[in-house]
């Protein structure tokens, strides 16, 4: 069957745009694009509304216990109860435009289980990108889902093993975070381990990402040949400068520190953490932005708070806009850029014919307004209806 969105404002995801556009698509591929009429199955009228590609959440993690959660649920997280969750968040995705995600973290290597069952049509959800379990030390972040590690010999190890796994990103926590025990800024890994992690990654071909709340920690991330830096708190030009020669790609993921210095209540010690946090990020993303360091968008979806009920992808959006990026340079992020990050720029990331249908129609003009990206009517991945807003 053959789909057609008429008279629509068509986002191309390469920073043009086509007025009053219409789109042909089928289940295997956008087949028409421009301003020519063109006969479908089934007719939309896109007036009003802009035709995007479908967004690229480039960090979530599958799995995450619902906040809040109490320390015994986080230290007794079954494998069957994980695997459910991570099936039930992940189609969640589809209400906020999102038709691809990396998965960065998740407990039993969930995430590259249910990539499988996706790509077999078993499960109808975005597709994913996985990382398994990340590598922590002993105790550090993220310890209760990550393989501990405390020595070079360890984390050479840790590495292998995901590889033979065929996970698609080596995650690595080089310190702490806004959740757990201590001060966000604590160093966990030792630059020999980090750098033993991120040659197992070229010797396997396989990137590395990096959880970095320490600027110390992030250059020696950035030396060791990391391919993406996550969150990247105390960013500054000489560091955004390393990222630019070395090709170094960044995701803030602004809004989960936000949120949670929103949202916490006040006697939870994370919100004091979260908001010192927040000023550090929306720093980094600044420099970010004025130094041109290739940049995609991830939300922390997982973390308390950041999930589609909250418009979370939206808001990390709207956050780049005020931070210096162009509504047009920001929508590219949020898909060829994460395409591009992630691989398949040749199949997803911009409205070409030939490419898979997915695709994202918004009410109103994001280019107006980023905050429209949270108007979502429609979604389809891979030219199939999967989410329809009852609005």
């Amino acid at each position: 069957m053959t789909t057609l969105i008429k008279n629509a404002k068509i986002i191309v995801g390469d920073g043009s745009f086509i007025e009053n556009g219409n789109i042909l698509f089928d289940k295997d591929k956008i087949l028409k694009i421009g301003k020519e009429e063109y006969k479908a199955d089934k007719v939309i009228d896109g007036t009003g509304k802009t035709v995007l590609p479908g967004f690229i959440d480039c960090h979530v993690h599958a799995g995450f216990i619902p906040f809040p959660w109490t320390d015994e649920e986080v230290k007794n997280q079954d494998e069957i109860t994980v695997a459910m969750r991570a099936v039930s968040q992940a189609k969640s995705f589809f209400k906020s435009g999102i038709t691809t995600i990396r998965s960065v973290g998740s407990g039993h290597d969930v995430d590259v289980r249910l990539r499988e069952l996706i790509k077999k049509g078993e499960i109808q959800a975005p597709r994913i990108f996985a990382a398994g379990r990340p590598i922590c030390i002993t105790s550090g972040h993220c310890c209760d889902i990550g393989i501990e590690v405390d020595t070079v010999g360890e984390a050479l190890k840790a590495a292998r093993t995901l590889c033979k796994k065929k996970v698609d990103w080596i995650k690595l926590m080089p310190t702490s975070g806004v959740i757990g025990v201590g001060p966000s800024t604590n160093v966990q890994l030792s630059n020999e381990q980090i750098k033993a992690i991120c040659d197992v990654g070229r010797a396997f071909d396989t990137p590395t990402c990096a959880h970095i709340m320490n600027y110390n920690a992030l250059i020696e991330c950035v030396e060791a040949g990391l391919t993406c830096v996550e969150h990247g708190y105390d960013m500054d030009d000489k560091v955004a400068n390393m990222m630019v020669d070395k090709g170094t790609w960044y995701i803030p993921t602004a809004v989960v520190t936000l949120y949670e210095s929103m949202y916490m209540d006040e006697s939870n010690p994370m919100k004091e953490k979260a908001a010192q946090a927040q000023i550090r990020v929306r720093n980094a993303l600044k420099v970010a932005i004025s130094n041109n360091v290739k940049m995609a968008v991830g939300t922390d979806s997982g973390c308390p708070y950041t999930n589609p009920d909250t418009y979370a992808f939206a808001k990390e959006l709207y956050l780049y806009t005020i931070s210096g990026m162009s509504e047009m340079d920001t929508l590219v992020c949020a898909t060829k850029k994460g395409a591009e990050l992630l691989g398949i720029d040749d199949i997803v990331g911009t409205l070409e014919e030939g490419k898979i249908a997915d695709i994202v129609v918004i009410n109103g003009d994001p280019l107006q307004d980023i905050n429209n990206t949270k108007n979502v009517e429609y979604t389809y991945r891979g030219g199939e209806l999967v989410y329809k807003s009852l609005n």
